[in-house]
């Protein structure tokens, strides 16, 4: 019997979205709740980037996150639903990299609240930002 294995969230974040980021209308399901128009499914590389962003001392919530991507693309939305997955692995895989300094712990959940998903959470989160003063 062979074994499957897994890969490792940097595996994730850098080679299993090839395709992204997509542009498509936002799926009919969906209307009812975001609006008609056009979404972005973003890459997880391209989420690091705005994570990477984020000034000591600040936080920015998915909300904002999924704003700046749909501003990039120059669409309606960035969809929250693919953007939170895709912040839980680029968290994780930053985890995996010692090299990487990537601030993941500046990312909040969308009403501002810690992400729960997140590696070690939410302990190692509210001590990273409580060591940059926050409360």
């Amino acid at each position: 019997m062979s074994k499957i294995l897994k890969k490792t969230y940097q595996e994730q974040m850098r080679n299993s979205y090839p395709n992204h980021p997509i542009i498509k209308p936002i799926a009919p399901g969906m209307v009812k709740t975001w609006g008609e128009g056009i979404q972005v499914l973003p890459s997880p590389l391209e989420i690091r980037e705005v994570m990477k962003s984020i000034p000591i001392c600040n936080v920015m919530t998915t909300k904002e996150l999924c704003r700046i991507l749909a501003k990039k693309h120059n669409v309606d939305i960035a969809c929250p639903y693919t953007t939170g997955i895709l912040m839980n692995i680029v968290a994780r895989a930053i985890e995996e990299d010692e090299n990487d300094d990537t601030p993941w712990w500046r990312t909040l959940g969308s009403k501002g609240e810690l992400k729960l998903s997140y590696p070690n959470a939410p302990e190692e989160q509210m001590a990273l930002l409580e060591a940059e003063g926050f409360s």
